[in-house]
């Protein structure tokens, strides 16, 4: 019994399949590895939080104004490498999606749908999983901030202009946090090559689901 060739169409979409395949489980492996990224930031934000308070009040003067400096600072930076994170999961999954929506074209039939139907779709960046993960560290960081603050003003012996130097820093990072939730929030996967054109872009904004 003799079968017929494939024919070069055919082919070609056996390649692409073979290729989007391959890519899918790249990008589930990058996805894996982001994963393990947010669940390690909140252990790291409570050993910073407990170091802190741990430490603060043994501290002489020049020494304590030095931490209480930096640890309102590297409070914000765990809020940033927690919400890159978060992002770059994002990307992963929603990536994930579209090359399910491309298999299942090419295959004229579902065969791949965990992340097109996942219940968490949607709602926020990064999933459950960076929605939490986000929260956590940042509940913990304004903590942070607003201990430095309380001790900033009940320990120290600043002068008037010291005083309100260290409010407006405080201040500062304070919007600034809240300037980088409202953008988070309006996050949206927008894959930038034209090799995507062909087919509809995956993007949200979390403030309109």
């Amino acid at each position: 019994m003799q079968y017929a060739s494939p024919t070069p169409i055919a082919e070609r979409e056996n390649d692409e399949i073979k290729i989007l395949t391959e890519e899918y489980r790249a990008m589930y492996s990058l996805a894996l590895f982001r994963l393990g990224a947010l669940d390690r930031r909140v252990p790291a934000t409570a050993a910073t939080l407990g170091a802190f308070l741990g430490s603060v009040a043994v501290l002489p003067g020049p020494s304590r104004e030095i931490v209480l400096v930096g640890v309102p600072l590297a409070a914000i930076w765990l809020v940033r490498i927690t919400i890159n994170h978060a992002r770059s999961f994002e990307d992963a999954l929603r990536r994930i999606e579209w090359i399910e929506q491309r298999i299942n074209l090419h295959l004229r039939a579902e065969v791949l749908g965990f992340q097109s139907r996942h219940p968490s779709r949607g709602h926020a960046v990064g999933g459950r999983t960076g929605r939490e993960s986000i929260s956590a560290v940042l509940a913990a960081a304004i903590l942070l901030v607003t201990a430095c603050w309380r001790v900033f003003e009940r320990t120290l012996a600043a002068g008037a202009a010291e005083a309100w130097a260290y409010r407006l820093f405080v201040a500062v990072l304070v919007v600034y946090l809240g300037a980088v939730v409202v953008a988070l929030r309006c996050y949206r996967y927008e894959p930038r090559s034209r090799l995507h054109d062909e087919t509809p872009r995956i993007l949200r904004c979390a403030t309109q689901d």
